[in-house]
């Protein structure tokens, strides 16, 4: 398997883990943080953080409060699975693209 292809499953696994927490929460909200979704801690979790939390909202899966981005990290305040969201989890979609 490729480098590239690596990097894929892995960003894959954090898409997967954040939909599924926020499915557990549902219909409820949640907090979010880097470590929620097994990133760790150093500058560029933030970044990937970000860039999958940006990505679920684009795409309608996710809506959330407020994202901030704090000195100990960035954290979703109130995140929450959208209809759209929970629609394409039930139906096995790939919510990575």
């Amino acid at each position: 398997m490729s480098f590239d292809g690596m990097a894929r499953m892995e960003i894959d696994v954090r898409f997967e883990r954040a939909t599924r927490l926020l499915q557990r929460s549902w219909p409820g909200s949640t907090v979010l943080t880097p470590a929620d979704i097994g990133l760790g801690e150093e500058q560029s979790a933030s970044a990937d953080f970000i860039a999958i939390i940006e990505s679920l909202s684009d795409a309608g899966f996710l809506a959330y409060e407020a994202l901030i981005v704090a000195p100990d990290g960035p954290m979703v305040i109130d995140a929450a699975l959208t209809a759209r969201g929970r629609a394409a989890l039930d139906a096995g979609a790939d919510l990575t693209h």
